[in-house]
């Protein structure tokens, strides 16, 4: 335990799990906008976070394996910062308990559970919950760490490297994790009907993980509005595949970029259509081999005739020792990496 968390973790105490109420600020409930009931939020977690297979290991177990974290509430209650989807499941068995429909327990058995108290700032408990679930053994999902680190650089002023250090991450990490979900919600205020706009995230995350496509966005910033409209007319389908490919077309020389661009904007325009511009135009993987496949059955059948004619062509013979040169230089380059792993030269 760091010196933060013994500082902000108070004793255990014994709660009553009617007095565990579920945290509205969770961070599975940031795509929703409108304020959400105690009821509501339960049954969210209930049917979309699996909290059955959690209240049936509750079960098996007869006791919560997990600490619950919480704040001091009103009125006597706690909300819990760390364990909603337990305190569904805890919710629920004593529900089944009092109908009856769970045998092998006292009524009372889940009444009172021993929760964590939680004493510090916003921030500091903010920091906590990224400790166990960013760098932690109870790993998020990578649209929650970065929300997270959202919260923590636009809301609580972190920087980037205070992060990094604060949650164990790489610096670079933590600006791909800040600048996708950044662009996320930029996404949701363009594309306000997409109420379950956070998977977007995915999409972006793939952009700024891309090094083609950073310095693309670095050629001029208007280039995020257009990548988000791909997003948002679902040009790029799945996920990362999408974005991947897009890379490719960006990569590609700028004639056949453009071919491509102005496929994909076209109104039934796509991903796919525009990667096939490259594949006219030999320039993905699939053409430069297609395009090695003619080249080796063109020299194969090669008559001595055709062939002799570049000796009274200069220009005929430099070609020829230039393409020697070159599938030379390659076959240097397959040797060293089979050999040490060296890199592509």
């Amino acid at each position: 335990m760091t010196a933060m968390q013994e500082r902000i973790i108070d004793d255990p105490r014994m709660v009553a799990v009617k007095d565990l109420q579920l945290d509205p600020g969770n961070i599975r409930f940031r795509h929703i906008t409108k304020e959400m009931s105690d009821k509501e939020m339960e049954d969210w977690l209930f049917n979309e976070e699996d909290v059955r297979v959690l209240q049936k290991q509750i079960i098996v177990d007869r006791r919560v394996q997990q600490p619950i974290y919480a704040v001091e509430g009103e009125h006597g209650k706690y909300v819990v910062r760390e364990g909603n989807r337990r305190t569904v499941a805890l919710r629920r068995i004593q529900r089944e308990l009092v109908a009856g429909k769970i045998e092998g327990f006292e009524k009372d058995h889940f009444d009172l559970m021993p929760v964590n108290i939680l004493k510090g700032t916003g921030h500091e408990i903010d920091i906590f919950l990224g400790q166990i679930h960013v760098s932690g053994p109870k790993e998020w999902n990578a649209v929650n760490k970065g929300s997270l680190i959202f919260t923590l650089m636009e809301e609580d002023g972190d920087t980037i490297e205070s992060v990094a250090e604060e949650l164990g991450m790489t610096k670079g990490k933590v600006s791909i994790y800040y600048k996708a979900f950044k662009a996320t919600e930029m996404y949701s205020k363009r594309y306000p009907n997409d109420k379950n706009y956070v998977p977007k995230f995915s999409y972006f995350a793939e952009l700024y993980q891309s090094k083609v496509l950073k310095i693309w966005l670095e050629e001029d910033p208007s280039n995020l509005d257009y990548f988000t409209d791909l997003v948002g007319n679902n040009k790029l389908h799945v996920t990362y595949k999408g974005v991947r490919t897009f890379a490719k077309i960006v990569a590609s020389p700028t004639i056949v970029r453009t071919k491509a661009f102005n496929v994909l904007n076209e109104k039934d325009g796509d991903i796919e259509k525009a990667f096939e511009v490259l594949d006219a135009k030999g320039v993905n993987s699939k053409g430069f081999w297609a395009t090695v496949s003619k080249l080796q059955k063109a020299l194969t059948n090669a008559s001595y005739e055709e062939v002799v004619v570049a000796l009274d062509d200069n220009s005929k013979l430099q070609m020829l020792k230039e393409t020697i040169q070159t599938l030379e230089g390659i076959e240097e380059n397959i040797d060293n990496r089979s050999k040490d792993g060296s890199v592509w030269t």
